[in-house]
Parts: structure tokens; C-alpha cells; sequence
């Protein structure tokens, strides 16, 4: 699926460096950027569109404007995987967690109308899979497996008032280095956000 990484250590360094730099932002600046919650759709493509065809969840965001054009950001989210019918015989639920930083570059206004931006990070995948009944030979007991991989990708967007901001962005998690011939796995996604608080 992705070039995997020690989980849990690799996601503890990865979410405290991110509170670490947005710590560092708040308090070097007087301003406070824009912070959102977004609903998220995605379609993943090409293999992985194999085992899913639609997926939903939730994201936080946090952008700080740098200059009159650029926004660094920061992102987490969380989306289930709606599993196709061959894959239910198999799986329970199958869920990804994007944990991303990149930057935003406004083509018009500052923090206005369109944009383009790209992100880099690590997905966390989990995957249930269903108990199996082996009759007299007893059965196999439900599991449940989670692994990081590397990400990236990009897109554009569109600030379309100060509280709704609509984006959507092309993704690529790395393929398993443990896996010969392994592929990566791709989707496409829409976040429509709504800014909380602050402002850029």
C-alpha cells in the first residue's frame, strides 16, 4: 500500500512536531490564522478503487499566512472507506488517517478566491478484517492491523467568503516497501471547510 514506517513511535514524533510548529507560529505572531473543520469526500483510483469506491470523514485544518500570497497549513483528518462487495467477503472496515503540512499560494488577493497547494505527509491505514467460522477446525478470530506511509500531493481551491473555503486535490500514498512490486495507491478528494476562528 505505502512505504511503511513504525506506527505508533512514527506517529507520535509526527503529531508532536506538528503541535510544536504551530505552537512556535502562535506565539512568534501576533496574528492567529484561520483554523477549520471540513467535511471530506474521496474516490479512490486505479487498485486501491479495487477495494473502495467512495470514502467520507472529517479534517481539521490550520493555515498561517507567510507574506501576501503563501499559507503554510497543516492538516488531519479522518475517513472511513466505504468497502466494495468482494472486499466485504474479507474486510470489516477500512479507515485512513492523512496527517499532511504544505503551503497554499493565492493567485489573486491575499487569502481571497483562487489558490493552488500542496501537501506532504504520512496516511495511517487500518483494515478489520472479518472473523472467518472453520467449522470443526475452530475459527479465525477478527483483526484488526494499522501502518504509516509516506504521502503527498496537490490541487487548487477557492476561498469563496471569510467561513467557506472549498478545495480539491489529487493523492498519493507511497507503495509497500515490504511488498515486491507493490503500486501506490491514489485518490482524488474534495474538502469543503469552515473557518472557526481567526483570519488571515
Amino acid at each position: 500500500m505505502g512505504l511503511k514506517l513504525s506506527n505508533s513511535l512514527f506517529m507520535k514524533k509526527q503529531l508532536l512536531s506538528v503541535v510544536a510548529v504551530l505552537g512556535l507560529s502562535a506565539a512568534s505572531f501576533a496574528q492567529i490564522g484561520p483554523v477549520s473543520l471540513g467535511a471530506e469526500i474521496v474516490t479512490p483510483l486505479g487498485d486501491f478503487g479495487d477495494v473502495s469506491s467512495l470514502g467520507y470523514g472529517a479534517s481539521a485544518g490550520y493555515e498561517h499566512p507567510v507574506g501576501d500570497k503563501i499559507g503554510v497549513t497543516a492538516n488531519i483528518g479522518y475517513i472511513m472507506l466505504s468497502l466494495d462487495d468482494e472486499a466485504k467477503t474479507f474486510f470489516k472496515s477500512y479507515s485512513m488517517i492523512p496527517i499532511q503540512v504544505g503551503a497554499r499560494y493565492y493567485l489573486g488577493e491575499k487569502s481571497k478566491g483562487a489558490y493552488i497547494h500542496g501537501q506532504v505527509g504520512v496516511h495511517s491505514l487500518s483494515v478489520t478484517t472479518k472473523a472467518i467460522d472453520l467449522g470443526i477446525l475452530g475459527s479465525i478470530p477478527e483483526t484488526t492491523s494499522s501502518d504509516s506511509y509516506l504521502s503527498f500531493g496537490g490541487g487548487a481551491g477557492f476561498v469563496i467568503s471569510d467561513k467557506l473555503d472549498i478545495n480539491v486535490r489529487y493523492s498519493i500514498i507511497t507503495p509497500d516497501s515490504e511488498i515486491e512490486g507493490a503500486t501506490a495507491s491514489t485518490y482524488a478528494g474534495v474538502r469543503i471547510g469552515y473557518t472557526l476562528f481567526g483570519s488571515n
